[in-house]
């Protein structure tokens, strides 16, 4: 099972602190989520487990490694586990989009035929119910929701154990929303999967397990999405009443 652990974490932009010192340790499986204010730029904390962007000071340990400090063969090992879903851009402009989906396979199982890897991507088109000329498009061409769309599949390709949501519903209509609402919540089901979020979308925080609130850089409250609703403290209440739209559920 998955193990992430945050030691000390802080991380700043200029003089913002963005992160103040904060250690916790996440459950080995399930969903969870992070509710902030926009403008607290909590992706980063994303960014930071995932290994994207590095903390200003602290440590993120995944299953004992260092995803910042750690050798290389024991990172490639971790992202390997790992799922990461931009809220927006991240595809290779000069690749078509099968080409794009083929390179975390390719790097991660090279030994695999591109044939059997192929199948397995269009199984994903298929259950998202995309169409499979998209494949063979480059990005730039793409609608704004299939581009989502894609960024979501190449985060599910490799089955990770973790996953790292930006904003999984943004960009994205009814339909899509209620498919990819609908995986996160089958994944769910499974004893060793940990789905971590970063979203403005009350939908995904009343399927959470467990939900954490921050305010200017601190973790200052956690629970499930009832439980903050019915006794969140003030600043809990304004977060979810200015961005997360209480009552407006996205799907």
């Amino acid at each position: 099972m998955p193990t992430i652990n945050i030691n000390h974490l802080s991380y700043s932009i200029g003089e913002w602190e963005v992160i103040k010192e904060l250690s916790y340790v996440f459950p080995d499986s399930g969903v969870y989520g992070i509710l902030a204010p926009v403008e607290d730029h909590l992706p980063n904390l994303l960014k930071i487990i995932a290994g994207i962007i590095e903390p200003s000071s602290g440590e993120v340990l995944i299953n004992g490694v260092n995803i910042h400090r750690g050798s290389e063969s024991d990172i490639r090992a971790i992202r390997r586990i790992m799922g990461y879903a931009f809220a927006r851009g991240g595809i290779l402009a000069n690749l078509s989009i099968v080409e794009n989906l083929l390179l975390p396979m390719d790097f991660h199982y090279p030994d695999q035929e591109r044939e059997s890897k192929i199948l397995f991507i269009k199984s994903f088109f298929e259950k998202f119910k995309i169409s499979e000329r998209y494949l063979y498009e480059r990005p730039a061409g793409l609608h704004p929701q299939i581009a989502k769309m894609i960024l979501l599949i190449r985060a599910f390709i490799l089955q990770p154990k973790i996953l790292l949501y930006d904003n999984p519903l943004s960009d994205l209509e009814l339909r899509y929303k209620k498919l990819v609402l609908l995986y996160i919540m089958e994944l769910q089901k499974l004893p060793d999967v940990l789905q971590i979020f970063v979203s403005t979308a009350d939908s995904l925080f009343e399927i959470s397990d467990n939900n954490a609130v921050f305010y200017e850089g601190a973790l200052i409250q956690e629970g499930s999405w009832e439980e903050l609703i019915i006794s969140g403290g003030p600043q809990t209440q304004q977060i979810i009443r200015e961005y997360l739209e209480v009552g407006i559920n996205e799907t």
